[in-house]
Parts: structure tokens; C-alpha cells; sequence
């Protein structure tokens, strides 16, 4: 049982058999590469409430990266590459239901990639990447005691 989604989602993610050596962060990206973050992002969390409470909700995040990068037509083939390779790899684990740890009273119900990775900024020797995920659960209502 993790504490809070963010800490089930890195947990997750850092046994992606895509990622490369490198630094993993939360909420922040060096600029260096290889780094990779995951950021939370704003978003209406209830989806749909139940009448006992409960409800169904969306977790919206980003997994950042920033690369190595050059104007290189190879390199950006390979980058470009990762990306895809990455959203098929969620997609393929959500599918086959292997989605990340909850807090207790959540139950993580599909992981899916809303934008696939796409260079936000470069320089000639990294870029930054960024790529749009939600993750669905269900929330069983808060019982008193």
C-alpha cells in the first residue's frame, strides 16, 4: 500500500524497462539530460459520484524528460522513438491491467496516454519532453466511525 497516488505512480513508472540510466525526480526536471519527472496536472479530480459517496476519478500527470538532442536526424529518430515505444508500453500495461499501486480505499481502474510525447524546448544539446497521462480509479466513500 503506498501513501499517495504520486508515490504509486513513480513507483510504477520507475520500473519502466524503457527508461535509461538517469536521474527520476517529482515535480522537478534538471538540465541535464538523462533526466525524468512526473508532474501533477490541473484538472477536476470527480468524474462521476456515486450516491453512497464513492466515486470515480481522474488523476491527470505529465512525465517529463529532458534528452540528449542535436540536430542530428538519428538522434531525433531515437528520440522520437522512445516516445512511442513509451506510450505503447502504457498503453499495453493498462490493458493488461498492471497499473500502479493506490492508497487504500482507491482502486486504479485504467492508465491512459491523453498526448503522446512531444518536444516542448531545445537547445543544441537537450530538449525537454513531455508526455500527457490520466490515470482513472475508483475512491470508496469515507465511512464514520
Amino acid at each position: 500500500m503506498v501513501g499517495s497516488i504520486m508515490e504509486g505512480i513513480t513507483n510504477y513508472f520507475l520500473s519502466c524497462p524503457l527508461l535509461k540510466d538517469g536521474v527520476f525526480r517529482v515535480n522537478a526536471l534538471g538540465s541535464e539530460p538523462v533526466e525524468y519527472a512526473l508532474e501533477s496536472a490541473i484538472t477536476s479530480p470527480v468524474v462521476q459520484t456515486y450516491i453512497d459517496g464513492s466515486s470515480i476519478r481522474q488523476y491527470q500527470f505529465n512525465f517529463n524528460s529532458r534528452d540528449a538532442y542535436s540536430m542530428d536526424r538519428i538522434m531525433a529518430i531515437q528520440n522520437e522513438s522512445f516516445y512511442e515505444d513509451f506510450c505503447s508500453w502504457v498503453e499495453e500495461q493498462s490493458m493488461a491491467g498492471n497499473l500502479p499501486e493506490m492508497p487504500e480505499g482507491c482502486e486504479a481502474q485504467a492508465l491512459a496516454v491523453l498526448a503522446p510525447g512531444y518536444m516542448l524546448d531545445a537547445t543544441m544539446e537537450n530538449a525537454f519532453y513531455q508526455v500527457q497521462l490520466q490515470l482513472k480509479y475508483y475512491k470508496e466513500a469515507r465511512r464514520e466511525a
